[in-house]
């Protein structure tokens, strides 16, 4: 089973403040950015109108908005002049995740023909390319959401059921227009007439985390110290000897920041990083604390001891490749106790930098052509904002 989110015009002039505002249509952004990493497939449509487009009541003199016309041989609701192709009323809301919209299907194009459903105009005959589109993907279940309940939702996912699609309407992802009262009601009861499942997001939402965290884990292959593991169909690093990491700013009472450089065989380069490793990785270190291990590998990789560490933040470190957690932690009251360098021939180099020249050295290193962590910046910028503080 491979699962579709359609997206149904997100736009800004169905938005409050729009040419043709949909009351409390903003609410649906933030259900459909929830919504979004959940499915195999999400795609978006848009109003396309043409300027001179047949829907709008300013092209029919002696007409109003929400007059009833014939446009062909189609009966027509009148609308304000709204989603006029290339304007910022036709775009898509900034506020909503586009990340994951893989293609945006136009639809409204033609001068005379109106298209409320996202696959095909109003007279079912010219295709917007949607339902194409779905079936390469291999989709087989379809969920639609978005605006408007009574209009372009309601057309959207009959469509999609007519189509043989499993289709589903998030009912609370939904805003209508509402021309006349019961409206959005008559139409949803419509969809359920034809086969259309209604579902709210909230019990969608659990329903599919219960599911991610009751799925079988698999070990897929793993070596010494990494296992790649499988977990539906996610596949990703896990360390075989241990959980967590540590990420150490080191501070010195002269105010410099100590880095680590070395060389790293997956990038192959030599690397600028903050000192760090791994929580009770060794058979000596089994049942070792966070702060136990900040106190030791700052030691062997720098040859200083801290008096003092303050825990900053903890968070993934590359969620969709790792379940590693980085701890990071500002180290202070430093002194020289060992030579340093690492363990196993890391032959890790230290450098110790003024904080108030770091960032000119580290674009001296990149220009250098060496890597620059990433996390290091994120560390940094940790740091930086508990002193300032003091």
């Amino acid at each position: 089973m491979s699962s579709a989110l359609i997206l149904v015009d997100l736009q800004n002039d169905f938005l409050p403040g729009g040419a043709l505002a949909v009351p409390h249509g903003n609410e649906v952004i933030s259900i459909a950015n929830q919504l979004q990493p959940f499915f195999h497939l999400v795609v978006a449509t848009q109003d396309w109108h043409p300027s001179d487009h047949g829907s709008f009541a300013s092209q029919h003199p002696g007409h109003r908005i929400g007059d009833i016309i014939k446009l062909g041989e189609l009966p027509q609701v009148l609308w304000p002049d709204h989603c006029v192709q290339g304007s910022m009323g036709s775009e898509l809301s900034p506020l909503l995740h586009t990340n994951s919209i893989t293609q945006v299907f136009p639809k409204g194009t033609e001068r005379q023909l109106d298209s409320y459903s996202g696959f095909f105009d109003n007279g079912g005959e010219h295709e917007t390319g949607l339902g194409r589109y779905l079936i390469s993907r291999k989709i087989t279940d379809v969920y639609v959401l978005g605006l408007a309940t009574d209009y372009c939702v309601r057309a959207t996912a009959l469509d999609s059921y007519r189509l043989g699609f499993r289709t589903w309407l998030i009912e609370d992802a939904c805003r209508g227009v509402e021309l006349q009262s019961g409206d959005c009601s008559a139409a949803i009861a419509e969809m359920k007439q034809a086969g259309v499942q209604c579902v709210t997001s909230d019990r969608w939402l659990a329903e599919q985390r219960d599911s991610v965290n009751f799925r079988e884990r698999k070990k897929r292959s793993g070596g010494k110290f990494i296992n790649i593991m499988q977990t539906g169909r996610w596949e990703y690093a896990e360390r075989s000897n241990a959980k967590a990491v540590v990420v150490i700013v080191a501070l010195t009472e002269e105010d410099e920041i100590v880095f680590i450089e070395q060389y790293r065989e997956p990038i192959g380069k030599r690397c600028v990083e903050l000192p760090a490793g791994l929580v009770g990785d060794g058979e000596e270190d089994e049942g070792e604390d966070l702060s136990e291990a900040v106190r030791r590998e700052l030691r062997e990789e720098t040859g200083y001891a801290a008096d003092r560490v303050t825990f900053l933040a903890a968070s993934s470190s590359s969620a969709g490749l790792t379940n590693e957690v980085a701890h990071v932690y500002l180290a202070e009251g430093l002194r020289r106790v060992e030579t340093g360098g690492g363990v196993d021939g890391e032959l890790i180099q230290t450098h110790l930098v003024r904080r108030d020249q770091v960032d000119d050295w580290l674009a001296q290193r990149r220009d250098e052509g060496l890597d620059i962590a990433m996390s290091l910046y994120a560390a940094l910028w940790l740091a930086q904002s508990l002193l300032a503080q003091r």
